[in-house]
């Protein structure tokens, strides 16, 4: 059977990227090491990278719209980041002990977000979720955790219950299904999440009513990042705010991707502190990086001095050279870095929007500030549900756009995630909106024989 034609394409466009594919496939299951970046027939390789560009080992030059998934604010050799970097490793890259660099990136941290008293840094967004989960349950003597439908949290099973609210195994709106993302999931965890509608603000408050009792952490990301950047209501983070307060529950705000969109954090622009806060991504300048802070009373639970403190031990938590590029890179992150990024993202989006208007094509670009989603459908996606009804009404679709984009020179998410760096210029914002324009030009006739809905 022969493959699409836009997919031929890609592979006349990335030869030795397919010749490494296939080498990687031998020491690697399906031919990658993480699973997020992998997308069909093969991912492009890239040689290195500078500002907002890579290139590839094909030769390409890509405007570099993912970042790492959103990590790389500053883009790529940020060249503050890159001297901190060379000179602390100079120095020596990890110890086991309090560097200078911890104390002063933890305190840039503190006094940037209001909600933050005291923080630990750890080696992942992933971590730093697990030890805020694990704080809250020392905190309130309590087990079960309520997450959102459509939410993630990193890489473990209870961060990942109904990551996916497949149809026919979600259960209704009012109290979604506890569903496993794959077979390595224990039951006990999926009887331990309570499983809570996004943007739902009263089935919100039924639910962590119904459960109060037994539940010791609510954790939501402001902006529902894996299943399309789906921003929250301020009703729906008010109404888990007062209801956790009057449970006596601890409210985890997820910002390992939202830290972003102000140096306050999304709870600044909502106007809304949660009781314990995790980060991750931009926080490290680059390099692998957590972090999980919050109320003074809340954090001294990790305290060794206390008896029987909340464990946490990790090799390269809050290493030197990880230090070194965060403060770098927070120190360049002002507040009219973000606003200037907020505002690029603004102009993706309303670029994005009118090529698909003018296209003729079913779809839409979506998020906040400098994060951008683009969606298969002129429909406004609210929660989890309605952002993977569109997926599934895309279907290959959206695979082909991406690929496309591609080989036009504009690199994102697979799921066609994009996101804004201080790197970026409006000409390279424009750049990606022409390439958007003879993308959905060049998959309109596809469109057309295979997906007719999608035709406005």
């Amino acid at each position: 059977m022969s493959e699409h034609p836009l997919v031929e394409k890609y592979r006349e466009f990335s030869p030795r990227s397919a010749e490494l594919a296939e080498r990687a496939s031998d020491v690697f299951p399906g031919g990658d090491t993480r699973s997020s970046a992998h997308y069909s027939p093969y991912p492009l390789v890239m040689d290195e990278a500078s500002g907002c560009r890579l290139r590839d080992v094909d030769g390409h030059e890509l405007l570099d719209f993912m970042n790492n998934f959103t990590s790389l604010i500053h883009g790529h050799a940020r060249p503050e980041v890159v001297d901190a970097v060379q000179a602390q490793v100079a120095k020596g890259s990890a110890y086991a002990a309090t560097s200078l660099g911890q104390i002063e990136l933890a305190e840039r941290i503190v006094d940037r977000v209001d909600s933050i008293e005291q923080i630990r840094f750890t080696s992942s967004g992933t971590e730093g979720t697990l030890m805020a989960l694990r704080c809250a349950r020392a905190a309130t003597g309590r087990q079960k955790i309520m997450k959102m439908e459509g939410g993630y949290h990193g890489s473990y099973e209870l961060a990942e219950v109904s990551l996916v609210p497949i149809p026919g195994q979600a259960g209704g709106i009012d109290a979604p299904a506890s569903n496993a993302i794959d077979a390595s999931f224990p039951d006990s965890v999926l009887g331990d999440t309570v499983i809570c509608p996004f943007n739902e603000p009263e089935h919100a408050r039924n639910l962590i009513r119904a459960h109060a009792d037994e539940l010791a952490a609510i954790i939501v990301e402001p902006v529902l990042g894996s299943m399309g950047m789906l921003p929250a209501t301020p009703a729906f983070l008010q109404a888990l705010r007062e209801e956790a307060t009057a449970a006596g529950v601890v409210l985890v705000f997820d910002e390992v991707i939202t830290y972003r969109l102000a140096t306050g954090g999304a709870q600044e622009r909502y106007g809304i502190a949660p009781d314990l806060t995790c980060l991750g991504k931009i926080i490290g300048g680059g390099l692998p990086v957590g972090a999980v802070g919050g109320k003074r009373e809340l954090m001294q639970l990790f305290s060794p001095a206390r008896e029987n403190p909340v464990m946490h031990a990790s090799t390269f938590s809050g290493n030197a050279l990880t230090m070194a590029a965060g403060l770098a890179a927070i120190d360049a992150y002002d507040e009219a870095a973000a606003d200037r990024i907020n505002t690029l993202g603004d102009r993706l989006r309303e670029g994005f929007n009118q090529a698909f208007l003018q296209s003729g094509i079913r779809g839409h670009a979506g998020g906040v500030g400098s994060l951008v989603n683009v969606h298969f459908t002129d429909k406004a996606l609210n929660d989890s549900r309605q952002s993977f009804d569109a997926m599934l009404e895309a279907g290959h679709i959206a695979g082909l756009l991406h690929l496309t984009m591609l080989r036009h020179g504009v690199s994102s998410a697979s799921r066609l995630m994009y996101c804004t760096s201080t790197a970026m210029g409006e000409a390279d914002v424009d750049q990606a909106i022409t390439a958007m324009h003879e993308s959905l030009g060049e998959l309109r006739p596809h469109i057309a024989e295979e997906r007719p809905a999608l035709l406005a």
